[in-house]
């Protein structure tokens, strides 16, 4: 999957837990909202140097594993405590709150959401309580953890300027598409949709480079030759 298909489900994650809080990713624009507030960051990408190849039904599929990271700091005022004689003050929760927020993220249930969705995640080191940097009025305390994300991304054809977004996968973990081995313009059977090509973005990748293929195979008969034409 593409990485922005990795921060898509896992906002829509963090934001079922945080139902009472806004959920934003930190780069992106917009006014400050009430606390708490929840930001969201993504960091270094980091995947192997040579990815594993297979074949689809004719097509070359190049696999990458791939890991991030995702940065979620929690941004709240506290819980308010009223002390004797009717005075008062805010309690900090910070890292209380993000601890069970963590609990959830370490539950069965998300636990089956990862491998349904094919991502892996841990925690990385600790919660850690920030409050003494927050220079804003708006908050009085703030805690923050780092996990580590794992995900695949594909390539596909020989200019590998086709994503996973044309490659379907079935039950059996055989590639696909639209449930059965479609074939392309020569009758070649072909595993991933040229026809769907979408340009980047930012301008990358031409229909050209997407229609390439040279073909892919796995096996090859060998025959015995007699070199004395025997």
């Amino acid at each position: 999957m593409t990485l922005n298909n990795v921060k898509s489900r896992l906002y829509e994650r963090v934001s079922e837990y945080w139902d009472g809080a806004v959920v934003k990713w930190g780069a992106a624009p917009g006014v400050k909202p009430k606390s708490p507030l929840v930001v969201l960051r993504m960091g270094t990408v980091t995947r192997v140097a040579r990815p594993i190849e297979q074949s689809a039904d004719g097509s070359y599929i190049a696999v990458y594993p791939s890991e991030t990271t995702l940065q979620i700091d929690l941004f709240t005022r506290g819980k308010r405590v009223t002390a004797s004689g009717g005075a008062g003050y805010y309690e900090n929760t910070a890292v209380s709150d993000l601890l069970r927020f963590v609990n959830y993220l370490d539950s069965p249930a998300t636990i089956n959401w990862l491998a349904k969705n094919d991502l892996s995640m841990h925690l990385l080191g600790g919660v850690h309580d920030l409050s003494e940097i927050i220079n804003d009025t708006q908050w009085s305390y703030r805690a923050m953890c780092e996990l580590r994300i794992g995900f695949t991304e594909w390539a596909a054809e020989y200019e590998a300027t086709l994503g996973d977004d044309r490659v379907e996968v079935n039950e059996e973990g055989d590639i696909i598409k639209d449930g059965a081995v479609e074939f392309d313009a020569e009758g070649n059977p072909d595993g991933v949709d040229h026809t769907a090509w979408e340009q980047t973005a930012s301008g990358g990748g031409t229909k050209e480079l997407a229609g390439k293929n040279t073909g892919f195979f796995t096996e090859a008969e060998i025959r015995e030759v007699n070199i004395n034409g025997k």
